[in-house]
C-alpha cells in the first residue's frame, strides 16, 4: 500500500465517511492486499450506522470491478498516476452507485465527488465531476460494448473466464451471474442444545422470518441478514453462521462418540464446531497461520466444546503428532476460493491464473500426509471452497489412482453435480456457496 501511504497516515484514529473508507480499501485491493486485512480497521473508523453502506460499497465494486474499471478508463482522457490509485478507486465506487444501484446523479455525482477534499485531492474533483455527469449522459452508449466481451459482461478476470467455460460449459455463465449476487445468511443449529425444528420455531416466536435448509440436516436459511449476535440463544452457543455447502462436512464425515479425528486447516473453526456438535469425539483443529486460530478458540467457547488445539505445518508431523492414527480427517484444503466469491469479490481482483497449479501442488502433498495419519478403516472427506476441476476431481482422481489402499465412497446425493470423483457444488441463488467433496475410505 505503499502508493496511498499519506491517507493511511493521516490520524489513523479520526472518523471517516463510508465513501472514503471504501475508497481506501478498494485502493487497497487493487494494490494487492485483501479485504480482510484492511476492511476491519477502516469499519472501526466509520460511524457504526454507516458500517452496513461502507461494506456494500466496498464488495459491491469489487464484485463488478472489471466492468467498472473498463468503465473508467473509457471516461478518463488521462489516466491517474500510481499516487492517485485512490482516486482511481472513488471513480469506481461512484460508477458503481450509478452505473448497478441506479443510484439518483444528483446526489450519488456531489458526495463522490466530495470525498476528494477528504482525501486531501481537492483538485480532483472536476476531473471526477465530469466523468460522473458524462456516464450519466452517455451511459446507453457507453454499456452495450462491454457486454461483447465475457470479461467485462461478467467482471471475471480472463483466466477465470476461460477455465470455467471449458471446464463446465453448460454452467459457467449462471456461476458468474450467482457470484456477483449477495449471498444469503444461513444457520447451523447446534444439535447438542436444540433440533433445528425447536429453533425454528424460537424464531418464528421472535418475528424472525426463516426456513429450513434443503441439503444440511441442520442449516437454516433467514428471510433477511441481520446482527447475528441478537439472535435468539446465539451468546449461548444454541446457532452459528455457516454456508449450507461447508454445513456438508460433518454431516458427510459422520463422527461417533469417542472418534479421534483430525481437522487439517481447520481455521476458523466453524467445521470443528459442527463435528463436535454431533459427536462426543476427540478433534485436533489444526492450522499453520497462528493468527486465524484466534476465532477457533472463540468459536469453541461460545459453544461451550473442547478441542485441542494446534498451531503446525501439517507436513512436518515430527512437530506435532504423537504418531496415534485417526479414524476420520477433514482435509478442507487451500484452494483458489472460486466457490465463494460472492462473499470475497476481491479474489477475482487478487487471484492469479499461476496460482491453481501450486495449489494444485500443495493439495496433493496434503492428501498424501493425511492418508499416512488415517487407521485402516479410517475415513478421509476432502472438501474445498473451489468450483475448478484441477483442485477438485481431477486431483481426487489422480490420488486414487495412485493409492492402491484407497475406496472412494459415492456421494449419491440430492446435491450438487456427480462427477468423476466427488461431488461438485455451484453457487446458487438464495442457497449454497459453492464446494467440492470427496469421501475416502482406507482399506482395512
Amino acid at each position: 500500500m505503499s502508493n496511498n501511504s499519506s491517507i493511511w497516515n493521516q490520524s489513523s484514529n479520526s472518523e471517516l465517511s463510508a465513501r472514503r473508507a471504501a475508497a481506501m480499501a478498494l485502493s487497497s485491493v487493487m494494490n494487492g492486499q485483501s479485504l480482510n486485512q484492511v476492511l476491519p480497521a477502516l469499519e472501526n473508523r466509520v460511524a457504526i450506522e454507516d458500517r452496513g453502506f461502507l461494506r456494500d460499497l466496498t464488495l459491491g465494486s469489487c464484485r463488478h470491478f472489471q466492468r467498472l474499471n473498463a468503465l473508467v478508463k473509457i471516461l478518463l482522457k488521462n489516466p491517474f498516476g500510481e499516487e492517485d490509485q485512490d482516486l482511481h478507486a472513488l471513480m469506481i465506487i461512484g460508477l458503481y452507485q450509478l452505473a448497478i444501484q441506479n443510484k439518483a446523479p444528483h446526489a450519488a455525482v456531489h458526495a463522490t465527488v466530495d470525498v476528494c477534499e477528504e482525501l486531501g485531492k481537492g483538485y480532483a474533483k472536476p476531473v471526477i465531476n465530469a466523468c460522473l455527469r458524462r456516464y450519466g449522459r452517455e451511459y446507453e452508449a457507453l454499456l452495450p460494448p462491454l457486454d461483447e466481451s465475457p470479461v467485462t459482461a461478467t467482471s471475471h478476470p480472463k483466466w477465470l473466464v476461460k477455465m470455467l467455460s471449458k471446464a463446465w460449459p453448460d454452467d459457467w455463465q449462471d456461476i458468474f451471474v450467482q457470484n456477483n449476487e449477495r449471498p444469503p445468511l444461513c444457520l447451523r443449529v447446534n444439535l447438542k442444545h436444540s433440533s433445528r425444528d425447536d429453533y425454528l420455531q424460537r424464531l418464528a416466536d421472535a418475528g424472525i422470518e426463516a426456513s429450513a435448509a434443503p441439503y444440511s440436516d441442520v442449516g437454516i436459511y433467514l428471510a433477511q441478514s441481520c446482527d447475528v449476535t441478537q439472535l435468539p440463544g446465539f451468546s449461548d452457543g444454541d446457532v452459528s453462521v455457516q454456508d449450507e455447502a461447508a454445513q456438508l462436512a460433518a454431516q458427510l464425515l459422520a463422527p461417533k462418540d469417542g472418534d479421534r479425528i483430525l481437522d487439517a486447516c481447520a481455521a476458523p473453526g466453524g467445521k470443528t464446531c459442527a463435528l463436535l456438535e454431533r459427536a462426543d469425539a476427540r478433534v485436533v483443529a489444526l492450522d499453520i497461520e497462528e493468527s486465524r486460530l484466534g476465532r477457533v478458540h472463540e468459536n469453541l467457547e461460545r459453544l461451550q466444546l473442547q478441542a485441542d488445539v494446534v498451531c503446525a505445518d501439517m507436513a512436518d508431523t515430527d512437530a506435532w503428532w504423537d504418531g496415534e492414527l485417526f479414524d476420520a480427517i477433514l482435509l478442507d484444503a487451500p484452494c483458489s476460493a472460486t466457490g465463494v466469491i460472492r462473499r470475497h469479490p476481491d479474489i477475482k481482483m487478487l487471484r492469479r491464473r499461476g496460482d491453481i497449479e501450486q495449489l494444485s501442488s500443495l493439495q496433493a502433498s496434503l492428501l498424501q500426509t493425511a492418508w499416512a495419519m488415517l487407521k485402516p478403516g479410517g475415513r478421509l472427506l476432502y472438501a474445498t471452497c473451489s468450483v475448478l476441476p484441477q483442485e477438485n476431481s481431477d486431483q481426487i482422481a489422480a490420488f486414487a489412482d495412485a493409492t492402491q489402499d484407497l475406496v472412494l465412497t459415492a456421494l449419491d446425493f440430492s446435491w450438487g453435480s456427480a462427477c468423476n470423483a466427488g461431488r461438485q457444488l455451484f453457487p446458487q441463488q438464495n442457497g449454497h456457496d459453492g464446494f467440492y467433496y470427496a469421501l475416502m475410505t482406507k482399506k482395512a
